[in-house]
């Protein structure tokens, strides 16, 4: 009976969204009352996300949606969430998509970095990591946020958001232009 209800308002959550009424309400965070399993109850793809995914800003937008069946829109929200943080660490705040992650993750001048860039593994980690973060917006972020049931795989789909937390994680790691202008100053300073 339960699980007959809780299919009618999953159809019901789609046809809002197929209509295109949803938009505004899909944009909110989605309520935290799914009475989802504990770890040791379940071993499917809902109790590995459950173990999985652990960075808050992913986890926050994407939880309810993936248990409730909705992955395209979990994987949308989990790449707009690294988008998000991506804009406000960088202060980009004029550009979005690829085109942020290009400007942001340059190899000529980043706005974010991890190493000084100046072994070529350094630059193949910054050329890499722009092509991933340029690659996931294009690949993965447009294509669920512009088609719809662009993914109804639930393993498919947990794998790009534990992509996309591995992207939040490398992006909270990243040194930004002003810290590396702080150390140098603190450098001089102290000789």
């Amino acid at each position: 009976m339960i699980s007959q209800f809780l299919e009618r308002i999953k159809q019901l959550q789609e046809h809002i969204l197929e209509v295109g009424l949803a938009q505004t309400v899909l944009a909110l965070p989605a309520p935290r009352m799914l009475a989802l399993p504990r770890l040791s109850e379940d071993s499917g793809p809902v109790g590995i996300y459950i173990r999985a995914v652990t960075e808050f800003e992913i986890e926050s937008v994407s939880r309810d949606l993936y248990a409730s069946g909705h992955y395209s829109l979990a994987v949308q929200e989990a790449f707009k969430a690294v988008e998000k943080y991506v804009q406000q660490k960088s202060c980009a705040l004029g550009v979005s998509g690829t085109q942020l992650m290009q400007q942001v993750f340059s190899t000529a001048n980043p706005m974010l970095f991890w190493s000084e860039r100046k072994t070529t593994s350094e630059q193949d980690e910054q050329k890499g990591y722009l092509q991933l973060y340029a690659g996931a917006m294009l690949g993965i972020r447009n294509p669920v946020t512009h088609e719809f049931k662009w993914i109804d795989d639930p393993l498919l789909s947990l794998e790009l958001i534990l992509f996309a937390q591995h992207l939040l994680r490398k992006a909270k790691m990243a040194r930004t232009s002003n810290e590396s202008e702080g150390l140098d100053r603190s450098t001089v300073a102290a000789t």
